[in-house]
């Protein structure tokens, strides 16, 4: 499913058992958005998965209601390419393609 199939924003336990996944050309650009129009102070830092794409954890949804601190790029992003370029998966998958940690000698 994609942002585009869900209500927004989701309930408390949905963002807790999902992620959000996207490609590095959309983290660009959100990146960019972020840079007009999020507060400096708070950033979203999304893992890299064993497929290339990134992933953050779906509880960011709750930071685009008014007041939150993603609200000023969320207003500012176009909503007919983002919706559904970002996939929502449970979190237990998105883990799974996460590379592993490395470990120290």
């Amino acid at each position: 499913m994609t942002l585009s199939d869900i209500d927004i924003p989701p309930s408390v336990e949905f963002c807790q058992n999902h992620a959000l996944v996207f490609s590095p050309q959309l983290a660009r650009r959100l990146a960019e958005l972020h840079a007009e129009h999020g507060r400096p102070d708070c950033i979203a830092m999304p893992r890299q998965m064993t497929d290339g794409r990134l992933m953050l954890p779906a509880t960011l949804l709750h930071a685009i209601q008014p007041g939150g601190w993603l609200h000023g790029m969320w207003e500012a992003a176009d909503k007919a390419i983002l919706l559904p370029a970002v996939e929502v998966i449970p979190w237990a998958d998105a883990v799974a393609l996460l590379p592993p940690e490395p470990t120290t000698p």
